[in-house]
């Protein structure tokens, strides 16, 4: 959430007065910041929310609704990463080249940019807040989000995100405009100057959408729903833990006077899998199905996402509170040190950028699905068709988020089964095999 005066001062001149070409004197914060710092968070966030963008896109990945969103967040990062380039860093080159042409060409840059940083910019928020909001309604009302959400809900509220976010900044591509200036005594105009329009600085105008829409819609409902979400997340991620933890002591603690469980280790097709083998009290048939197991193993895959999102939100109102403050600054009638209020508007553009830069990290770190996609990728398509189909997997792959377990009945296991070898522990065997299989042949 790029605070306006970070934009009047990418190399706008707001003298109606003169038409001659006024050299901008950045500050020596600004020159340091869009020279040195946001190419590099530019750079890093380019790379990075392409890879997003082709790992989220991925067949393995769109099966899972909530990837959608994050598959939208990566492209309107990446909008405003380039956008924000040609607005902020660009005018700052073409002032230190001296060079008409190229002022003249950053000037016209800014014109088609700037709309399109703040169009990428509310899509972010929306995005984030959607996935936010998605996510709690799976953690806290899980039977009404089965019924409410499928692809084709979650693609359409993001369409309707990116349509909001184009109609709410329609007004900005009126906002600017470059106009003509002349060099010298001679009056060539071989150059130009980013110039506001008389929409821009319409008083009603700034007053009712630049400042009030612009902060209800920007700062104050997505930091006032983020926070609610994230909050109600944490405590419900809490209270889950706590009755986990509950019902494994409770088990622990019947696990010797109840059923015993033995395990079976197969192998299919060169995979390994982990096959837990439970003999009732009679020692005949069992229950078929896992579904115990397998449900913890769907929650710790639900929880994992949960984590990741929580550490995306909270990153999100972290890098964009200074944004905030410099923003509620800008519309009070405080003011300070000049250089002090420069440095806070060009740190806070640097950590709102930051913040669109580096969700792969947390991808990787949290997403352990994210993270395979991510490495198979990189190993098979490297240097070729980064973005082509993912491998398929070999029948009978397993891997934990697919995992699926059986309770299998010992008599109807089959140990001589095609493209199968079982390992089974001593202690399974009878008496009367282990002693037949410890004699020796003897001659007759």
């Amino acid at each position: 959430m790029t605070s306006n005066r970070a934009i009047l001062r990418s190399g706008m001149s707001l003298d109606d007065e003169f038409n001659k070409c006024q050299e901008i004197e950045f500050t020596h914060a600004q020159f340091l910041f869009r020279s040195y710092l946001f190419p590099f968070v530019y750079l890093f966030g380019i790379i990075s929310n392409s890879i997003n963008i082709c790992v989220f896109s991925q067949k393995s990945m769109r099966n899972h609704t909530v990837n959608w969103f994050f598959l939208a967040l990566s492209f309107s990062d990446l909008l405003t990463l380039v956008a924000s380039i040609f607005v902020f860093s660009v005018p700052v080159y073409a002032e230190n080249s001296h060079n008409p042409e190229y002022i003249d060409l950053s000037v016209q840059l800014i014109v088609w940019f700037y709309p399109l940083a703040q169009i990428g910019l509310t899509m972010s928020v929306y995005v984030t807040i959607l996935v936010s909001v998605h996510r709690y309604l799976g953690v806290c009302h899980p039977f009404l989000i089965r019924r409410i959400s499928n692809s084709n809900a979650v693609k359409a509220v993001i369409v309707a995100a990116i349509v909001f976010a184009f109609v709410f900044n329609a007004s900005r591509w009126f906002e600017l405009h470059a106009q003509p200036c002349s060099f010298g005594t001679e009056g060539q105009t071989n150059s130009s100057v980013v110039y506001p329009t008389s929409l821009m600085m319409n008083r009603m105008y700034t007053l009712i959408f630049r400042n009030a829409a612009y902060t209800i819609v920007m700062f104050f409902l997505p930091f006032a729903i983020l926070t609610y979400v994230n909050l109600r997340i944490i405590a419900t991620l809490k209270q889950s833990y706590k009755m986990r933890k509950a019902m494994t002591t409770s088990r622990s603690k019947r696990s010797d006077s109840t059923v015993p469980t033995d395990t079976i280790v197969t192998k299919i097709d060169g995979y390994s899998a982990v096959v837990p083998v439970e003999n009732g009290e009679k020692g005949n048939g069992i229950l078929m199905g896992g579904a115990n197991n397998g449900s913890v193993k769907n929650d710790k895959k639900e929880n994992g996402v949960t984590v990741m999102l929580v550490a995306i939100t909270t990153e999100f109102l972290l890098f964009n509170l200074i944004a905030f403050a410099t923003n509620i600054i800008e519309l009070s009638s405080i003011r300070f040190f000049a250089d002090l209020e420069t440095l806070l508007v060009e740190l806070s553009t640097f950590l709102v950028n930051v913040n669109g830069a580096s969700t792969i990290i947390i991808y990787l770190i949290f997403g352990s699905k994210y993270r395979n996609v991510f490495i198979r990728l990189f190993r098979k398509n490297l240097g070729h068709n980064f973005c082509g189909k993912s491998p398929k997997r070999p029948i009978g792959y397993s891997q934990a988020h697919f995992e699926t377990t059986q309770l299998l009945d010992n008599s109807r296991f089959d140990l001589n089964r095609s493209k199968q070898a079982s390992v089974i522990r001593k202690s399974d065997l009878s008496p009367s095999t282990r002693s037949s299989s410890s004699r020796r042949p003897t001659n007759s």
